[in-house]
């Protein structure tokens, strides 16, 4: 597995990538108002989403709808914004993000970059070579 901050930054890099590539788009919620893997298709056709899209919100469960729809389309993904990881985004084309996700990813990374007592929350995992 690589370092943590590695991994802090590789996510920061592959969110700006995507916001370059405009294959980031964030939406209010993740409701939709039938539960046809047809309709979603067609939403996705419509906003040229790409062919495989990856849906994150901040919830573990899903609403219904998107659920049931997504389930019968293999190259759509439901995942919680703490399943999200730089290989995820790179396996799909296009990353809806929700609005909540976004400001948890925003506040979580920005943490991590920020913080002052980085070395000394490092330093507590590395073992003593003496």
């Amino acid at each position: 597995m690589l370092p943590f901050y590695t991994r802090i930054l590789g996510l920061t890099s592959t969110l700006s990538v995507k916001l370059a590539q405009d294959d980031l788009h964030i939406v209010d919620n993740l409701e939709i108002p039938t539960d046809e893997s047809t309709y979603l298709e067609e939403l996705v056709k419509t906003r040229n989403w790409g062919p495989s899209v990856s849906f994150v919100d901040t919830e573990d469960i899903m609403p219904r709808n998107i659920t049931a729809a997504s389930d019968a389309v293999k190259h759509f993904n439901l995942m919680p914004v703490y399943g999200l990881n730089v290989y995820s985004m790179l396996k799909h084309d296009t990353l809806v993000l929700t609005r909540s996700a976004v400001d948890t990813i925003e506040s979580k990374i920005l943490t991590h970059l920020h913080k002052s007592d980085t070395t000394a929350c490092l330093s507590k995992y590395k073992v003593d070579q003496k």
